[in-house]
């Protein structure tokens, strides 16, 4: 439904009963009856966005109306105050931290940090996966910078010798973003790391990762079978839960049940049922797959595999018909089979359960506006492997090149916009059961694998280069190219 005044009359769009049932709550709470009239849904949506069209750019507005230079200077003037709740000395702090949180979604920021030093505070960023300083705080407001955070986070103001958690939830224009809130003991007074994660952000499809095309063929075979269990690996900020997501959306829930167990909820799926871990709770990723097994699932989405006991219970899932998917934390693909092995797992279940291990990386792409040639870099540079090309269905002639980051205002002068996946996929095929059934190592198992045909990080970043994607730096900082 849509409301709209007319000749002081408030007249209210309608589609179905529902919304005349609402009517005497519309115009209790505004004050004058509601006329309704019906309409069609099509109708109401399209008056409804075209109410809201300029929505999209209210985030912005709200940001570069902030002063940063204003607001510090008046903190400055607050040296001298002692009383932290005082409210108008309050109200430069909560504006500084507005703009500390605003500035960073604004830039793309994943993570804030608050740097204390011996003689001032750095407000640092990641952006795309490397930390920037933003701008330095004055060291007579670190305390009341400190404490506005952790009120935001619902975090004990006083207690200042232990590390704590928070969590808080702000809305900037029509966007949504939940802080993650960790504060650490320092010599220098606490710092703090802020999480975010825009829920306005836009998910990504497995399509746009990054993922060579023959990867992407047979990742998207692997998710569409029956049952099994697919591990997606790599470090924190390496974007497993994105590929997740992505494969997700690949799924038709309509005709499947699919559940998730998250630590945290970082976007809404539609047609699939969330379910957010709270371990002061008792609800651990193992307890909650307790009672997922009990909602007649089809696909399980475990966010993390962190103990033996999470490990067995998706590996029993994936043996009684059920699709799971999961992370780990290691180095490369061979190595999620070690990593299980390591936990306790039996080998029989580990060979019998587990399809593919997808080992993944994240490097920034370079910024298409700026970026220039750099014939010095080939020299330097692998050829990438022939089979690789053949996969990829290109010859070293439909190469782009090799470029180099230069800068502009489009990249913030960085010469990078944006982050695309570097990948290597281990299909567990009959030797690479025989290799976990004998507990082969890692390494024996990353070499049947690229028998198979499996492709390295590495490899995969090379030829990231070599199509002017990425830079030879920024595939050694990810790999061991």
């Amino acid at each position: 439904m849509i409301g709209f005044r007319e000749n002081d009359a408030l007249v209210v769009a309608v589609c179905d009963r529902n919304g005349y049932d609402h009517l005497d709550i519309i115009g209790r709470a505004l004050g004058c009856a509601a006329q309704p009239i019906p309409a069609t849904q099509a109708a109401i949506g399209e008056a409804i966005n075209l109410a809201y069209a300029d929505r999209s750019s209210q985030a912005q507005q709200v940001i570069d109306s902030i002063d940063r230079d204003s607001v510090l200077n008046e903190v400055n003037l607050l040296a001298s105050r002692e009383d932290l709740l005082d409210t108008e000395g309050r109200a430069p702090i909560i504006r500084l931290v507005n703009h500390l949180l605003f500035d960073a979604v604004k830039a793309g920021a994943s993570d804030v940090h608050i740097q204390p030093y011996e003689d001032r505070v750095v407000v640092r960023q990641r952006i795309d996966g490397v930390l920037f300083d933003s701008f330095e705080i004055p060291k007579t407001a670190q305390e009341e910078v400190l404490t506005r955070i952790k009120v935001l986070g619902k975090m004990n103001i006083a207690e200042k010798r232990l590390p704590q958690d928070g969590r808080a939830t702000v809305q900037l224009g029509d966007r949504t973003v939940d802080l993650r809130i960790a504060s650490l003991p320092t010599s220098h007074n606490e710092r703090i790391v802020i999480r975010l994660l825009d829920k306005s952000a836009r998910l990504y499809s497995l399509a746009e990762l990054g993922m060579p095309p023959h990867y992407f063929d047979i990742f998207r075979r692997l998710i569409s079978r029956d049952h099994g269990m697919v591990l997606v690996t790599g470090p924190t900020g390496s974007g497993k839960s994105t590929t997740l997501y992505g494969a997700l959306q690949e799924i038709d829930s309509t005709d499947l049940n699919v559940l998730t167990l998250e630590d945290p909820i970082e976007y809404q799926l539609d047609g699939i049922s969330q379910t957010q871990i709270n371990e002061k709770k008792g609800m651990t990723f193992a307890s909650g797959m307790r009672s997922v097994l009990r909602q007649d699932p089809d696909i399980i989405m475990v966010g993390e595999i962190r103990d033996a006991e999470t490990a067995v219970m998706a590996i029993q899932a994936s043996l009684t018909g059920h699709l799971v998917f999961s992370t780990l934390h290691t180095n490369d693909a061979a190595s999620a089979v070690t990593r299980l092995l390591d936990l306790g797992i039996e080998p029989y279940l580990v060979s019998s359960s587990l399809v593919a291990s997808l080992a993944q990386r994240l490097v920034r792409k370079l910024c298409g506006q700026c970026k220039q040639p750099d014939p010095n870099a080939l020299g330097r540079l692998p050829k990438p492997p022939d089979s690789l090309l053949a996969d990829q269905g290109i010859t070293l002639a439909d190469l782009k090149g090799v470029y180099r980051p230069v800068g502009c205002p489009e990249c913030r002068q960085t010469g990078f916009r944006g982050r695309v996946g570097l990948f290597e996929l281990l299909v567990v095929d009959d030797t690479c059961r025989d290799l976990i059934q004998s507990r082969g190592n890692a390494s024996q198992i990353r070499d049947a694998g690229l028998a198979a045909g499996m492709h390295l990080l590495s490899t995969d970043g090379v030829l990231k280069i070599h199509q002017g994607i990425t830079t030879l730096d920024e595939v050694m900082r990810v790999t061991s190219l």
